[in-house]
């Protein structure tokens, strides 16, 4: 079972608070209901994103759902009105309406990986709190991202499931505690996707979809369905493909575990034979070896194939085979936590760790610097990728040391009308 098969099917027991009443701003006591606004309501942002919040009545309430896709946010307000027995959910289009009502304290971006960054740093200037989904499109627009939270001082939440389920938790606590000893080696593999077959043809738009706020920042090129929903990964205009889709679950644990969670690899080499799709209409990377090193000489291998990630210490070693899968180890003692010294942050789920973040005032488990620190360490492989070379990576200042050709995979154009210049021109990009 895939992970997104596996979410379609979990439900999450929500948490035991009872109902106080509905806000109709900003939180200004913890007792406040926190409203929600949607943005992005396909599969993703339905089955997973909104069902999970429609799960948390005491806590918030979801009060307005938008997608470019006219149809997609009519079917998302049924569902919301029919779990709330009401007729209040507004429907928007277009993202920059929703954020120009004051009354939505809160949004769920789940768009397409392009739009990630551009919509969270317009909602975070607007006062908005920020649950998105992974990745970030460049490693300088992470930068970007992660300076724009930290001075509006908005919650901002990576929306990545892995930090709170069970399995990858344990590895990471395992690993933190000394349980493998010193880590020396994490070994990771990424299941290649099977590409779509069908609705592979030029066509026009369907007529209730706005495609050109669809494509947003990212340059024109003609509407092909299966490359707009859900396959838009394999499309490096939108997305850095199998790498960064599946590569920022596991690498996130990898990183947590290893105690990297704030800076990252400092070389990445390319090994063996790189495939990319050249049908003419996906061209992202499907097949790759990629060897990083640390500061300390732990490496970590990324490839293709399955589904996986092994933590491998002087001591031992912890894996998990297929997604969240329960985990084995070299020895069942591993597990033993009894004595632990460390005791990594969780909860039931992303989503309910966000609310009650906002209403205690606190930094969400997920932060943006973290989500930031993973996605650059995947843009630098698919960097190493496409020119087929070991690069060197500086943590600090964030950039390929004395490698201009590098340095210019950190940061990409964007079509006039969405670039930063405009969305916040008070910040460097």
């Amino acid at each position: 079972m895939d992970r997104r098969t596996f979410l379609k099917n979990t439900g999450i027991a929500a948490a035991g608070m009872s109902l106080i009443h509905l806000s109709s701003g900003c939180i200004k006591n913890p007792n406040d209901l926190i409203t929600i606004g949607m943005i992005g309501v396909g599969s993703q942002g339905v089955e997973r994103n909104l069902r999970h919040y429609l799960k948390y009545p005491e806590l918030c309430r979801v009060v307005a759902v938008c997608d470019v896709s006219l149809s997609r946010a009519t079917s998302a307000k049924n569902l919301v009105n029919n779990t709330y027995k009401s007729t209040g959910c507004i429907v928007y289009q277009d993202f920059r309406e929703l954020l120009e009502n004051k009354s939505i304290d809160a949004v769920q971006i789940s768009t397409p990986d392009h739009w990630h960054v551009p919509i969270t740093i317009m909602a975070a200037l607007k006062g908005k709190h920020i649950c998105c989904e992974k990745p970030t499109l460049t490693i300088a627009e992470g930068r970007l991202l992660c300076d724009v939270i930290s001075k509006t001082g908005v919650l901002y939440q990576v929306s990545v499931e892995d930090r709170f389920l069970g399995a990858y938790h344990q590895m990471a606590e395992v690993a933190v505690n000394g349980r493998l000893g010193v880590i020396k080696h994490i070994e990771i593999s990424l299941p290649v996707p099977e590409l779509p077959k069908e609705d592979l043809e030029i066509t026009k738009p369907p007529k209730d979809l706005d495609y050109d706020l669809w494509l947003g920042p990212a340059h024109e090129i003609p509407f092909i369905y299966s490359r707009t929903f859900y396959h838009f990964r394999w499309y490096d205009a939108f997305s850095g493909g199998l790498l960064t889709d599946w590569g920022a679950h596991y690498c996130d644990t990898a990183q947590l575990a290893a105690g990297y969670e704030f800076t990252g690899p400092t070389e990445v080499t390319p090994e063996g034979e790189t495939l990319y799709y050249k049908d003419g209409i996906f061209n992202t990377a499907y097949k790759f070896d990629l060897n990083y090193k640390y500061s300390n000489n732990l490496s970590m291998r990324v490839k293709s194939g399955d589904a996986s990630i092994r933590i491998i210490g002087d001591e031992g070693w912890v894996e998990s085979v297929g997604w969240n899968n329960k985990p084995t180890a070299s020895n069942e003692k591993i597990f033993d936590l009894t004595n632990r010294t460390v005791t990594l942050p969780t909860a039931n789920d992303e989503f309910i760790d966000f609310l009650q973040g906002i209403k205690s005032h606190r930094k969400p488990i997920y932060t943006a610097e973290s989500g930031h620190r993973t996605s650059t360490l995947l843009h630098c492989g698919n960097a190493a990728l496409k020119l087929n070379r070991k690069l060197t990576w500086n943590c600090k200042d964030e950039n390929f040391v004395n490698d201009p050709e590098a340095d210019k995979f950190r940061k990409r154009e964007m079509r006039e009308k969405w670039s930063y210049a405009k969305i916040c021109p008070d910040y460097t990009y």
